[in-house]
């Protein structure tokens, strides 16, 4: 798998330094990166490239391409019991059927930045992990663990026999104020861009809470990354 731009590659050589199997660097930017692969070891891996090369190495996504390319194995899920967390403070993230890679790139950087755990995907209908969401979540897909979930709902369950409190974004849901508090293990759950979260899941959940909004004709609710900012912020400031 390849992925570019400069902010993915340097957090995969910072990172994941040894999931790479190339690198390919602009022979005119050699000097940006010299010192980064010199301190983990990546000489050896290393090719200088002049940059019309580069269009040559099949990147699906040239738009994206800078001065440093990597050639990495693909990402792998982890298991559910290695994001399951025996303390006392966890947040778990859940995202049903998100489609869009923009956002889940943006929910993966939001997760890792706000202290998740790790993010549960269902696996239907979901958007991939791979080298688009290498760039869309600015290279915190190689931190941040993720499970892919057969049955949200079994998932659920599990969760709540580990001592977690579900929490589903809903529009319907009751408003977080300065009064609201989440548990200090609490899974966040967000639903597909169009549809939101599907009505056995928010059923499954022991809260629905929603956001405050304005209302405005023609835009009916805040997008999926930025509600779980918000969400995460929330439980970040109630669980101190």
């Amino acid at each position: 798998m390849l992925i570019s731009g400069a902010n993915s590659c340097i957090s995969c050589i910072i990172h994941n330094p040894d999931k790479i199997i190339e690198i390919f660097i602009n022979i005119e930017r050699q000097s940006a990166f010299e010192e980064l692969i010199e301190q983990n070891k990546l000489n050896n891996k290393t090719k200088l490239l002049k940059k019309n090369d580069f269009n040559k190495l099949g990147i699906k996504n040239d738009r994206f391409i800078s001065d440093i390319v990597i050639r990495r194995e693909k990402y792998k899920p982890s298991n559910l019991e290695e994001i399951i967390i025996n303390t006392e403070k966890s947040l778990i993230i859940i995202a049903d059927q998100i489609t869009d890679q923009n956002n889940l790139g943006n929910i993966i950087r939001t997760a890792l930045l706000m202290g998740a755990d790790g993010l549960l995907l269902s696996e239907h209908s979901s958007a991939d992990i791979n080298d688009v969401t290498s760039i869309t979540s600015s290279g915190a897909v190689e931190l941040l663990k993720y499970h892919i979930s057969k049955n949200i709902n079994r998932t659920i369950e599990v969760l709540k026999k580990s001592g977690y409190w579900t929490y589903s974004l809903d529009m319907s849901g009751e408003e977080m104020n300065r009064e609201f508090n989440f548990d200090k293990k609490s899974v966040i759950i967000i639903g597909n861009e169009g549809k939101g979260i599907r009505r056995n899941i928010l059923a499954k959940s022991d809260f629905k809470i929603s956001i405050p909004q304005i209302n405005v004709d023609g835009i009916d609710s805040y997008n999926a990354a930025n509600s779980l900012a918000i969400a995460t912020y929330h439980f970040k400031i109630s669980t101190f």
